[in-house]
């Protein structure tokens, strides 16, 4: 077997040695690595809060399809009782119920009455509607309320906490796609079989400052919260919305409200999370007579 020259030799090894240095000086640096983790960082900050905003509007989406099915709902229950409309609390046939009850006939799901958002808790047992614990039941939670202040001169609370016969009807409400029908009203004790706390308004504290220094509804979805209006459809609005003048809406203490000028609103949610006193002057898409 014939030998290279030596001078062959010489230059082979040269190669090999340089392939080997070359291999070796390939890998990555300290100063390349922790450059690399520091752009793996920045990317992870600026998207991880993409993904909670993604997560956040699944959940206000999945919140507004509830209130559209049960606003759905609420419409057939208006077109089975001659155009009146469902009550927030009263009696019928089986003692007290509430407006989710009478709805449930129609919506057959009792799910929708919970806000993904909604993440008070009701603890593990529901209660019946004299607050008694149902041990072994788990709560049902319930995340909306009945907004729909049935105006009446000489009580404007007046058929919100009515018998089945008393409640408004359709024909009364003169704006039904400015009229907030239905909005969301997180606690801890609102659950299914729980028949009061069924309503809300505009200067509900629970509603625009939250219970116990926890989220408030009204605010509850990136700054502001889903609503259901008279007509069927539901929206997502920022609260200062829902209190602007709608149409040829009178002042909130003008004498054609009565007594309802007591229950002005709130002009901002800031305004109740401060404690201060409601400066609306109107009660915008709250009220059912907005002419």
């Amino acid at each position: 077997m014939s030998q290279l020259p030596s001078n062959r030799r010489s230059e082979t090894r040269k190669r090999a040695t340089r392939g080997f240095s070359q291999g070796a000086n390939s890998a990555f640096t300290l100063i390349e690595l922790l450059v690399v983790i520091a752009i793996i960082a920045i990317l992870a900050a600026i998207l991880f809060p993409v993904f909670a905003q993604a997560r956040e509007k699944a959940r206000q989406t999945s919140c507004l399809s509830n209130e559209k099915q049960i606003m759905l709902g609420a419409m057939q229950y208006t077109q089975d009782y001659d155009e009146m409309e469902v009550y927030a609390y009263g009696t019928g046939k089986t003692g007290t119920v509430v407006w989710y009850q009478l709805l449930d006939p129609y919506v057959k799901n009792k799910q929708i009455y919970h806000c993904p958002d909604d993440t008070y808790s009701r603890g593990n047992n529901e209660f019946e509607s004299q607050g008694n614990t149902v041990i072994g039941h788990p709560a049902i939670p319930v995340s909306y309320g009945i907004t729909l202040p049935y105006y009446n001169a000489n009580g404007w609370w007046h058929g919100l906490y009515s018998t089945g016969g008393d409640q408004s009807s359709e024909p009364r409400i003169t704006s039904p796609s400015n009229t907030i029908f239905l909005s969301e009203r997180w606690n801890g004790y609102k659950m299914y079989d729980v028949s009061w706390a069924a309503e809300n308004w505009c200067n509900g504290g629970e509603f625009l400052a939250g219970q116990n220094g926890q989220i408030a509804a009204a605010v509850g979805h990136t700054g502001g919260s889903n609503y259901g209006f008279a007509d069927g459809h539901a929206k997502f609005l920022r609260y200062e919305q829902t209190v602007k003048q709608q149409g040829n809406e009178k002042p909130y203490n003008d004498p054609v409200y009565g007594t309802m000028s007591q229950a002005r609103c709130y002009a901002t949610a800031a305004e109740a999370k401060a404690g201060a006193s409601p400066s609306a002057q109107y009660f915008g898409m709250w009220t059912t007579v907005q002419e």
